[in-house]
């Protein structure tokens, strides 16, 4: 079964949960849907009574003519598997229960018994103990499926008090189950992060919530989404230890606060204008944490335990969506990029090549395209060593990522060739850029051990759209044209697409 389908199901289950009338259908509910989930032969949950301080058996099925009696059953903690769950609040899996003996017998023909603790945060209200005819029954995966809907019952059982918890709880799946959704629609990250928080928000009912997400080399939390924050702390990076969410982030707790007001300066980092109080839970993936969700409101005291447990949920399931996305924006972004430089690479500069192209069509407007080749580049892979080799190109690409703006478009094409498109940029201006980028290339050194300092130097084409070519073709061979006309009369030299260059004037860098 599918995590998507578990989470599926468990809410479900406790919507369905939320329905019953009594605390004896409530556990009755939850036996159904794990006997769904795992497919045991026999299973009891075990409430803990704390008038008397034992394990009580509130509901049962299987057991045959045993039912009856087992319903009797109390363990004190500590025993049985049962009583052991309990009190070290940790599942036990036993495959052979003839080897355990803390087992205690609900059937002579039982062979494997799972015990898995039900526990709101540190309280464990109860356990689920199921047990089959089969050795080795019970998998990891079952334990898991298990420990997810008890996280569910728990808070089930402990909202059947009031009907006011109960639709806090069922408003706490559904947040679950949308979010989970999410991570089967991928796309943007940012967009992601804004719907996790459009749903936390309808859970809170009140208070405004944010996204914090954690740089580990640097140690701070950056500000990712949040709508309502303050434009201060969105371009604050807030380091591990400082303020409300940075004292989440180095416990790994929750932090309540009930008014900020009464925190000293250093305490308190303002991140809704007017807030009150504030609340942050660890947004973690396997252990590991990943950001902080934090929310803010403008009553005192708005935060309680309840709100702990829903945003706890909340930021366990929406870490796992947040590290997918990454992972997926790492994944398309390698597909793109040129792994030794982290420019762009051919396909994706052809790609864009062809879109500017249309778009240029389109508006009506003009972009230069230069294809730079690096002079003698296989005299120092040679020479010195293709290490040597891959640090002088990644020193012209730091260049040209620093030299140029934001908009303009630049890739490693070949082995020493690199591209750049130039956007909205008249002749006068792409060809003083060019010029600038052969002197920068120039002063690049490359020093590598045991050898003399590497100098560079490189040969430019550049030719313009619409005149040197009206499609990306006729294009790359205008600027191929004059990069060969610049390397024919000396290299380290910039030469610009003329009408009057030949189409058989021979080519220094394959037409795309």
């Amino acid at each position: 079964m599918s995590e998507l389908k578990a989470l599926t199901a468990l809410f479900e289950s406790t919507r369905a949960i939320g329905l019953r009338d009594t605390l004896e259908e409530l556990l009755e509910e939850v036996l159904e849907h794990a006997q769904r989930l795992v497919g045991f032969e026999h299973g009891a949950f075990m409430l803990y009574d704390e008038d008397e301080g034992v394990l009580r058996v509130g509901a049962v099925r299987g057991y045959g003519d045993r039912a009856a009696e087992v319903l009797k059953l109390t363990l004190a903690p500590g025993q049985g598997l049962s009583g052991w769950a309990y009190a070290n609040h940790q599942a036990v899996r036993c495959g052979d229960v003839s080897s355990d003996p803390r087992y205690i017998a609900g059937l002579s023909r039982a062979k494997s018994n799972l015990a898995v603790p039900f526990s709101v945060q540190d309280e464990v209200v109860g356990v689920l103990n199921v047990e089959s005819d089969t050795q080795h029954a019970f998998t990891a995966e079952h334990e898991k499926l298990l420990t997810v809907l008890g996280a569910q019952a728990a808070l089930a059982i402990v909202a059947q008090r009031t009907q006011q918890a109960l639709t806090q709880r069922v408003a706490q799946l559904g947040a679950l189950h949308r979010i989970s959704l999410l991570g089967n629609k991928g796309g943007n990250l940012t967009a992601t992060l804004n719907s996790i928080l459009e749903i936390t928000e309808e859970v809170l009912l009140e208070g405004h919530a944010a996204i914090l997400l954690l740089d580990e080399e640097l140690s701070v939390l950056k500000f990712e989404a949040g709508p309502d924050y303050s434009s201060d702390v969105k371009y604050l990076d807030i380091p591990v230890g400082h303020g409300v969410t940075g004292a989440c982030a180095a416990t790994g707790e929750a932090v309540v606060v009930n008014d900020v007001t009464e925190l000293a300066d250093d305490e308190y980092i303002v991140g809704v204008p007017g807030a009150r109080s504030e609340i942050a839970v660890p947004m973690e993936v396997d252990g590991k944490l990943i950001g902080v969700l934090n929310a803010e409101s403008a009553r005192a005291h708005a935060f309680a335990d309840m709100h702990v447990q829903t945003l706890t949920l909340i930021a366990r399931q929406a870490a796992g969506i947040i590290r997918a996305a990454r992972l997926q924006q790492e994944t398309r972004r390698l597909a793109i990029t040129d792994g030794l430089t982290g420019l762009y690479n051919r396909r994706h500069f052809s790609q864009q090549l062809e879109a500017n192209i249309s778009r240029a069509n389109r508006y009506d407007e003009r972009f230069a395209l230069i294809l730079i080749d690096v002079d003698h580049f296989k005299s120092v892979n040679d020479r010195f060593g293709h290490p040597a080799g891959d640090l002088a190109l990644q020193g012209i690409s730091d260049v040209l990522t620093e030299a140029l703006r934001d908009s303009d478009l630049t890739a490693r094409i070949g082995g020493e060739e690199f591209a750049i498109l130039l956007m909205r940029t008249d002749q006068a201006l792409a060809t003083e850029i060019a010029e600038r980028l052969r002197k920068r290339i120039e002063e690049v050194t490359v020093r590598e051990r045991g050898h003399d300092t590497i100098d560079l130097s490189a040969s430019i084409g550049v030719a313009f759209f619409p005149d040197g070519g009206v499609d990306s073709k006729s294009l790359m061979r205008a600027a191929d044209r004059a990069l060969y006309r610049a390397k024919r009369l000396g290299r380290n030299r910039v030469e610009v697409a003329t009408s009057g260059d030949e189409e058989s004037t021979p080519s220094a860098i394959e037409s795309m």
